[in-house]
């Protein structure tokens, strides 16, 4: 059975859809009912509740296990109706009618599903499958039950992380910066966050100011950053030191025919990637033949660099891996699977797609990192023969990617404790041939990563100065390496400064938030994060334009509380967040405090007010004309101004 919901169209002349199926056999034969129903009404289109999806998932979960009536109308009726009646009691009170209207949308295409599967005594043509295989990339939400298995390797499941539901919360990337900061927290340092990821590390003993944005730190020297960022320098230093690179030249966008005779003459297979890229974005690897160049060059003048020059380099066999170098020693070494999915003989290549997707959804690193649905997995299933809608074999592993990049999907494999001496010291001799290169995260290809580099090739494809550390720090399979920890103390040595012997697993700190986040809803905002996270402490304003705090409870969600504070609801533009390590409170919950100040103005002015109406009677001796009203404005407080604005907390 499945829930599929797709998005309506860019110039919204279409609503949203939502489709249900059903499918199964009798006699031998496969049957199928279709459902649909549109998220739109008197002329409104209707915004789809979480709520609402969810009960329509429960619906399709408790039809697996009844006895279906198969060509009873009423008793299928029955049986479906009472379902949906069991899941609409149970449900949430909708106050706003549209809300409550989509809930009758998703039940609506259920419903007209199952009669039709029930009702149905020949074959009928596959509407919802025809629709997938045309408009996939449409496809905002997708359920199907029972599910395929749960993705493992080896047999072995996806390894869990406690802290992923702190993390999952932040803004995409946020691991980047996040860990770093967490780890100086954790030393007992300050901080002070500022827009666009960047923040400033204070030491308590010294003094001493540390910068970071994202994943850069004082360890990569701008002039470090700037080779490592284009492709073709990084490559001619490295050729210097006698570190293999693959062959390869630069192209402008123009110049595809001589790019073309370039892939003649060094011969097939090739690569083709931008010169200056990130994220895997137009990367296109295996090209066998100039009729597939002809097809990746295509692919990548739309992708989102398409503009820039781009490499044409020789395709080097071997398993793509990613190894993190600290100053003179390497701390990680993960190898990188190009996306794909594994046929269990009974779900769609739809299916395994959108569940896979759900098991990355349980990765701090990966779970802002899915498997996109775009013109080149189409393009990897066309060679392959299939569809969106194709059912692979059990066993069979299809490959939606032909480079293994983990922000186009791909898995992880945490190796580091495998890796041959060899290729650590190759990967140490490749980063140091980059002046004031202290950090990095190199992409190799290696045939085998237990065997010294001289019985087989092994090649450095680029240089990364600031990689994302939460690949090695969470990996998909293999024990997890500590890099940002790692990290912090090296940059922390390299300024000279001591740390503790011993991280703090609880903090109690001090929030102090600068910006427009007063008036906005901002405490009423925290303090439903910090309930979220289990966090104790109180939140109140503090002054014109800030906001103060003091959060106790575990490190991890400390910290993530800290880095989301710099977002704050969605009127709220703060400017910067600075947390101080503070003797704890011991409170038993998360309050929210009001401002004295603001209080005792509030009845200072009641008291006026009063006075003011006494005066206006007695001067008019007999009171108030009949038709005149001297009713005065009612001053609310701190707390019953912002209920009005927002409603309950």
């Amino acid at each position: 059975m499945r829930l599929v919901r797709f998005r309506r169209n860019d110039d919204k002349s279409q609503p949203s859809r939502i489709y249900a199926q059903v499918v199964g056999s009798h006699l031998d034969k496969e049957v199928r009912g279709i459902g649909q129903a549109e998220l739109f009404q008197n002329g409104e289109h209707l915004i789809l509740p979480a709520n609402a999806w969810k009960c329509g998932e429960t619906v399709l979960e408790a039809l697996l296990s009844k006895q279906v009536p198969l060509g009873d109308i009423r008793q299928s009726t029955s049986l479906i109706d009472g379902l949906i009646h069991s899941v609409e009691s149970s449900m949430p009170t909708e106050d706003d009618e549209p809300a409550h209207a989509a809930y009758h949308v998703v039940f609506r295409a259920i419903r007209e599903a199952f009669l039709a599967f029930c009702t149905a005594d020949s074959p009928v043509e596959d509407e919802l499958g025809a629709l997938l295989d045309g408009k996939m990339p449409k496809v905002s939400r997708y359920f199907v039950s029972p599910p395929p298995p749960a993705p493992t390797y080896n047999g072995t499941p996806a390894n869990v992380f406690s802290d992923a539901p702190y993390i999952e919360p932040l803004p995409k990337d946020g691991t980047k910066g996040h860990l770093l900061e967490r780890e100086a927290l954790k030393y007992g340092m300050a901080s002070t966050r500022y827009p666009n990821g960047a923040f400033v590390v204070t030491d308590s003993q010294s003094q001493q100011r540390m910068g970071f944005k994202w994943g850069r730190s004082p360890l990569a020297s701008g002039v470090a950053l700037s080779i490592c960022s284009y492709k073709e320098a990084t490559r001619r230093l490295l050729n210097r030191v006698d570190v293999p690179v693959p062959n390869g030249r630069v192209f402008s966008i123009a110049d595809e025919a001589q790019a073309i005779q370039y892939a003649d003459r060094i011969g097939y297979p090739v690569v083709c990637k931008p010169v200056a890229g990130l994220r895997g974005i137009g990367v296109v690897a295996n090209i066998k033949n100039r009729n597939e160049l002809e097809d990746a060059l295509r692919l990548y003048k739309h992708s989102e660099l398409g503009a820039d020059d781009f490499v044409i380099e020789e395709h080097v066999p071997g398993e793509d891996y990613r190894i993190v170098v600290i100053g003179d020693r390497v701390v990680a070494s993960v190898v990188r699977a190009p996306a794909s999915v594994t046929g269990d003989g009974l779900h769609t290549v739809a299916d395994l797609i959108e569940h896979k997707n759900q098991a990355r959804q349980a990765n701090p690193h990966l779970s802002s990192r899915p498997i996109k649905l775009s013109e080149s997995l189409e393009y990897q299933l066309e060679l392959a023969g299939l569809k969106y809608t194709s059912v692979p074999a059990r066993g069979q592993v299809v490959l939606l990617a032909n480079s293994a990049n983990l922000s186009q999907g791909g898995d992880s494999f945490e190796i580091a404790d495998e890796l041959h001496p060899s290729i650590k010291e190759l990967s140490v001799k490749a980063v140091q041939a980059v002046p004031g290169l202290g950090f990095c995260g190199l992409d190799m290809l290696i045939e085998d990563h237990t065997k010294p580099v001289w019985e087989q090739r092994v090649t450095v494809i680029e240089l990364n100065a600031h990689a994302a550390i939460g690949s090695a720090q969470y990996p998909m399979w293999g024990t997890p390496a500590p890099v940002a920890k790692d990290f912090f103390e090296a940059t922390c040595a390299n300024a000279d400064i001591s740390l503790p012997v011993a991280q703090s697993e609880r903090l109690s700190v001090e929030l102090s938030i600068r910006g427009r986040v007063t008036g906005v809803g901002y405490r009423q905002w925290l303090k439903r994060k910090a309930v979220r996270f289990g966090l104790t402490g109180f939140v109140r304003n503090h002054g014109k334009s800030g906001v103060l705090a003091h959060i106790e409870g575990d490190a991890d969600a400390v910290a993530a509380l800290g880095y989301l504070a710099m977002t704050g609801p969605h009127r709220a533009v703060p400017t910067s967040v600075t947390m101080r390590h503070v003797g704890g409170l011991h409170r038993s919950a998360f309050e929210i405090i009001s401002d004295p100040f603001k209080v005792r103005a509030v009845r200072k002015a009641k008291r006026v007010v009063s006075r003011m109406r006494r005066k206006v009677r007695k001067t008019l001796r007999l009171g108030t004309p009949r038709g005149m009203s001297l009713a005065l404005p009612r001053f609310r407080t701190d707390e019953e101004s912002s209920r009005q604005r927002l409603g309950p907390a």
